[in-house]
């Protein structure tokens, strides 16, 4: 068949993290090819150097067999590439026809023709075998309806490849079906097709070739066809790295903290999940699984339409009250630190003592002296990297950042929390301050706490965890006992297979 792209040793570094590392890459003209691997194999990275949204540091992409080099986005999609993203780029409160023709808009003497690019919309639906209203807002469509306008949307530039980015994660199975059968029209019209899921069943379903990307290398590429579910698992597995991981000599206590049965309307339906003292409880699936969005609940971050939440057997009633869950000694670090934890433009100082100012204040004013030495004091113990407790958090490398997050929930002396959810802890993080992290969560361990471990790393929640919840669509599917874990089943479990 005819090669349209081919990509050869191409490397992508964020500071001391290799986002990709010689990463080898073709694409076939009118193949569907599907991309995957777990959660930070590299899939997103790798996707945006091929849409411009990243420079590699190394590396050739050739395409239709000339060296290119994509100046931004918008470069890339004059080459002919297109993406449809997971989270999608609509307009809600624009109808179908502003959308697709959004900044392609056909005008004279400065008035949009709208009759004629109701008629070109019109035949790219027929072309497609579709049907939308055209005039309804976007707000208004369902899911499968707003990916195909995305669809369209990027049909309208005439693309030579298309990425489909986790297309199918808000769709029911017949929109499911109706996206596929609008994929096969595209592969047949000779469009190549990118196709990037978490779901084996889909890949097997709809791809010619299978391309693996584990921890940001090239695992393996192979014929749909002549492969296996179990054969591609396996390429997604990594080795275990046991020696980062501190060992666990302390024994568990009774259940510490429970949730029951929450659902929030909307992603999370009927889960429940347990944490003895002293246990660090994994919640491991794929991205959109839900465990953000269980956390954020949990927390009382997120509305809670039912379900109730126990500390000590004392039920905390926080459905929409984050202080209340800290009065209570429960702290979430979020997965997202830089919007979600800490407040860059401030020193390290106010971010670790900001949520017990109380504590370090008397009659309102903040007792400077106390803030300065128990930051200091935090700052020694966490071996946080930072020029003084005086520098903005902003300029810390992201490892420190992730401490000073870490820090601020166990720097009280009166208030030290009971139970701890780390979403994604470590993301972006080297190796040597991945290992100190994890000491800071076993010693929280050993010292009574319990721990919440959402993480997208196998050998991570394998490494860290006393027992482990996988997670897919917003419930809990399968609940894995530490001598029971292996790689095989955290995959099959989150994937469903």
């Amino acid at each position: 068949m005819e090669e349209i792209l081919s990509v050869e040793g191409v490397n992508k570094h964020f500071a001391k993290v290799k986002a990709l590392n010689n990463i080898q890459f073709s694409l076939n003209r009118g193949e569907i090819h599907a991309l995957v691997g777990h959660n930070g194999a590299g899939k997103s990275t790798f996707v945006k150097v091929l849409t411009g949204a990243y420079t590699p540091d190394a590396g050739v992409i050739k395409l239709e067999n000339k060296e290119v080099s994509f100046r931004g986005i918008q470069d890339s999609i004059d080459k002919g590439i297109g993406i449809v993203t997971q989270e999608g780029s609509l307009i809600p409160s624009f109808n179908a026809i502003e959308n697709i023709f959004l900044g392609q808009e056909e005008s004279k003497i400065g008035l949009i023709n709208r009759r004629k690019l109701v008629k070109k919309a019109k035949h790219l639906m027929e072309t497609l075998g579709i049907d939308l209203d055209l005039n309804k807002e976007v707000k208004d469509l369902n899911p499968a309806q707003r990916k195909l306008i995305e669809v369209l949307k990027i049909l309208n530039i005439h693309p030579k490849i298309l990425i489909l980015d986790e297309p199918t994660a808000a769709l029911s199975e017949n929109e499911r079906n109706k996206l596929f059968s609008v994929m096969r029209k595209l592969k047949n019209d000779g469009i190549t097709i990118i196709f990037i899921t978490h779901y084996l069943d889909e890949v097997f379903e709809m791809s010619d070739r299978i391309t693996v990307l584990r921890n940001g290398t090239h695992a393996g590429t192979r014929i749909t066809s002549q492969s296996s579910n179990d054969e591609i698992i396996k390429l997604m597995i990594d080795k275990d790295h046991h020696s980062e991981y501190p060992e666990k000599t302390h024994g568990l206590g009774e259940v510490l903290f429970e949730a029951k049965s929450v659902s929030d309307g909307q992603k999370l339906t009927d889960v429940t999940i347990s944490v003895k003292r002293g246990e660090i409880v994994g919640i491991f699936g794929t991205v959109g699984s839900g465990r953000t969005e269980l956390a954020e609940c949990i927390f009382g971050a997120r509305d809670r339409k039912s379900g109730k939440v126990f500390i000590e057997g004392k039920e905390i009633k926080n459905r929409k009250s984050v202080p209340k869950s800290i009065e209570n000694g429960l702290v979430l670090i979020p997965d997202d630190r830089l919007k979600k934890s800490l407040i860059l433009d401030e020193p390290v100082k106010r971010n670790i003592s900001l949520p017990f100012l109380g504590e370090m204040s008397l009659f309102s004013w903040v007792q400077v002296k106390k803030e300065e030495k128990i930051s200091q004091m935090m700052v020694n113990d966490l071996n946080i990297k930072t020029p003084s407790i005086h520098e903005k958090v902003k300029n810390l490398s992201g490892g420190n950042k992730q401490k000073v997050s870490f820090g601020k929930w166990i720097v009280s002396e009166d208030k030290k929390p009971k139970v701890f959810i780390f979403d994604e802890p470590t993301e972006g993080v080297d190796v040597g301050a991945r290992a100190e992290m994890y000491k800071i969560m076993v010693d929280l361990a050993k010292q009574g706490a319990g721990i919440i471990l959402i993480s997208s790393d196998i050998s991570e929640i394998k490494g860290l965890s006393d027992r482990i919840y996988i997670m897919k669509e917003g419930s809990i599917v399968d609940e894995i006992q530490l001598d029971e874990v292996t790689n095989e089943r955290l995959i099959q479990s989150s994937l469903g297979v």
